[in-house]
């Protein structure tokens, strides 16, 4: 992605892209999410990490305009969008990586590609896709169903490129895959990341997600536990006190 194709970006750099306010959500009558509150500074990653059960893809949910909370506000770039449709929120330059490989599996990777370009995009960016994950470009006419899980999950990580957007809310993508395609996937993480995309990073493997991340929230059966400089959390203490493991997704 070249810096002429990202949305614009005045270096008031510490304003956030991505702001949620007090949000208490959750399903029926159960309650999931309690007054949580965290900020996505523009051009900066966010590791969101807790628990299984924790409340982090109901967070994205959320965020993304696929939840609508019971109280609290989400804000991008400053613009209230709390009851705004998903779509609505993708045109202002929000993406969404959901958990699970989110293809087409019976038409061809060119075809996917086409169809996650949004219709308000005029440049394409599949030079960008094609230089992230040159697998796709030599797969062009083959059935998504077909690829590898790891192939598939880059497919699904092309929206990031192809939507231009300002932030993107990635939930564990690295999900089943193996160590190398797990290295390939952070490699391209890391290239959208230097592009000046924000990153609100849902992850399995602690480590790299700290190794990423400028800033971390912890949930903790729905509530923020800290949130702060990654450089104040300590891995060890996060896998013991977070996620109830120790170190089984180092």
């Amino acid at each position: 992605m070249t810096p002429s194709t990202l949305k614009t970006v005045d270096d008031g750099a510490s304003a956030p892209v991505l702001e949620i306010s007090g949000v208490t959500a959750g399903y029926g009558r159960t309650t999931v999410l309690r007054e949580v509150s965290l900020s996505v500074p523009r051009g900066k990653v966010v590791a969101l990490l807790g628990s299984n059960g924790a409340g982090k893809t109901t967070l994205l949910r959320v965020a993304s305009g696929l939840l609508r909370p019971a109280r609290g506000r989400v804000a991008l770039d400053g613009r209230d969008v709390t009851r705004q449709a998903p779509h609505e929120r993708a045109r202002m330059g929000l993406c969404l990586i959901p958990e699970g490989r989110s293809v087409y599996r019976t038409l061809s990777v060119l075809e996917n590609l086409r169809l996650q370009i949004p219709p308000w995009e005029k440049h394409t960016a599949l030079d960008e896709v094609f230089t992230a994950f040159p697998i796709l470009g030599e797969r062009l006419g083959q059935s998504a169903g077909s690829l590898s899980g790891g192939q598939q999950q880059m497919l699904a990580l092309a929206r990031a490129y192809l939507c231009n957007p300002s932030v993107v809310l990635l939930d564990e993508v690295s999900m089943g895959l193996s160590p190398r395609v797990v290295d390939e996937i952070f490699a391209s993480l890391k290239t959208l990341a230097a592009t000046g995309v924000a990153l609100l990073l849902v992850e399995q493997y602690v480590n790299r997600a700290l190794d990423m991340a400028d800033d971390v929230v912890l949930l903790n059966k729905g509530a923020v536990s800290y949130s702060g400089s990654a450089s104040g959390v300590d891995e060890d203490e996060v896998m013991r006190g977070y996620l109830g493991q120790d170190g089984a997704f180092s």
